[in-house]
């Protein structure tokens, strides 16, 4: 008989879950695999959240595609907003010291 790695209970093999602790028993399948986890990590780490989009065993081929799409699209915004923002301030820069640059 298998044991929970984390609380030792006695586990069968087809739990994906200990019903004691809740640790998820199979690779991809805990918390941050699921919508609400990618998500949420999304929101932190943007575009570094994808492979754990393609690693879970949760979300669909589809959802993995339309998240890789969005977080894609996000993080080029995200780079495109910080070249114009170093432009705006280059340029302000250089009307503050007269046109040093």
């Amino acid at each position: 008989m298998l044991s929970c790695p984390r609380c030792g209970q006695p586990i069968e093999q087809t739990d994906c879950y200990c019903r004691r602790c809740g640790k998820a028993l199979q690779p991809g399948r805990g918390f941050l695999f699921s919508h609400t986890g990618i998500i949420l990590l999304a929101l932190v780490l943007g575009p570094f959240a994808l492979p754990l989009v393609w690693i879970s065993k949760i979300i669909s081929p589809l959802a993995k595609w339309i998240y890789t799409i969005l977080l894609l699209a996000v993080g080029i915004y995200f780079v495109v907003v910080c070249y114009h923002l170093y432009l705006s301030i280059q340029d302000a820069a250089s009307l503050m010291l007269g046109g040093g640059f």
